[in-house]
């Protein structure tokens, strides 16, 4: 018997670096070990090959192509790869993982080219990767748990002998002026702690300086990969993710899988933060510096998160389990039928 064929459309894949690459590329190796035949179409260039992965394709390169599949996997609305399928110029087994708002946040406010893509969606088979995601953009969905790589991600090796950690793009959306601020009350209290910040991005030079003005112990490791920031999460107590609104975070994957590293979380109490965060740690409002550092405080004074509740929380968020309930909508979309 022949292996169902899967296409994934993802407008962001591999070799980009943000969250929907990351889940879309562990969502193709899960499939693959399963015995699946995947193949991918993308948005995103790339100077090497691989026949199994369609960049940038032609109109009737996309259409030949979703022709070919049993069922489809879209990570994220995207019009400018999933026009035939909509249009119904090609019918399969399809189903939409929403991972980003549709409309502004702020304002609710849908332009023309969001109510294409809202109208664009499958009515029965749309899903959004958090309650916060779904709720904003698309009520009549359902919720899918974002994967996490638990073979990087996992606490074999941990030390904890560092107390604080920030990993993302240093950008001013992300909030670690509002971190920066929070130590220098805490160094003022007599508590100063160091942090480790690993990320890159447009803000990075400002934040140095600004460490520098007020004498703190910041050490910027620039942007790492996959590994290298599992064993930073190992390494450190407590994650902080002091994001804010602009955009919100529509889950935060980065605080999974510094949980499944051993640390707790202090986030903001903002757009899916909250439920990435679950039991395993604290939320603050955005921009309080004062409720951000009592939280820092606190929760490094609470030691290690029991493992039963870590595991517990993690379970719907490990690949095996995010593989089943990716195979089932599949198939309540009509694969098989």
């Amino acid at each position: 018997m022949s292996a169902k064929r899967l296409l994934v459309l993802s407008y962001a894949y591999a070799p980009g670096l943000g969250g929907i690459e990351r889940v879309s590329g562990l969502l193709v190796e899960g499939f693959r070990e399963r015995g699946w035949d995947v193949r991918v179409v993308t948005s995103t260039a790339a100077q090497r090959a691989d026949p199994t992965i369609l960049r940038r394709p032609s109109p009737w390169r996309l259409i030949r192509a979703l022709r070919g599949a049993d069922a489809v996997v879209q990570s994220n609305v995207s019009l400018g790869l999933a026009w035939p399928l909509a249009l119904r110029l090609v019918r399969r087994p399809w189903i939409v993982v929403n991972h980003t708002p549709i409309a502004d946040p702020a304002t609710r406010r849908r332009r023309r080219r969001d109510l294409l893509k809202v109208g664009s969606l499958p009515k029965r088979s749309t899903y959004a990767v958090s309650e916060f995601l779904r709720a904003l953009d698309t009520p009549a969905a359902r919720v899918m748990p974002n994967p996490y790589d638990h073979h990087v991600f996992r606490t074999d090796g941990r030390t904890g002998d560092r107390p604080l950690l920030f990993v993302g793009r240093l950008t001013p959306a992300k909030g670690v002026d509002v971190l920066i601020d929070a130590l220098s009350r805490l160094a003022s209290e007599g508590r100063p702690l160091p942090l480790t910040v690993v990320g890159d991005g447009e803000q990075r030079t400002e934040l140095e300086d600004r460490v520098r003005s007020a004498g703190l112990d910041v050490a910027f490791l620039g942007a790492l990969p996959p590994e290298q920031v599992a064993d930073a999460m190992r390494r450190h107590r407590v994650l902080v993710v002091p994001s804010r609104p602009t955009p919100p975070e529509a889950f935060g994957l980065v605080a999974i899988e510094a949980i499944a590293c051993g640390c707790r979380v202090v986030g903001t109490a903002e757009g899916g933060l909250p439920e990435a965060i679950g039991p395993c740690g604290r939320t603050v409002p955005v921009d309080d510096v004062a409720a951000l550092a009592t939280a820092i405080s606190v929760t490094l004074d609470d030691g290690p998160d029991p493992e039963g509740r870590r595991d517990a929380h993690l379970r719907p968020y490990r690949l095996p389990a995010v593989l089943d309930a990716y195979e089932a909508a599949l198939e309540a979309a009509g694969l098989g039928r």
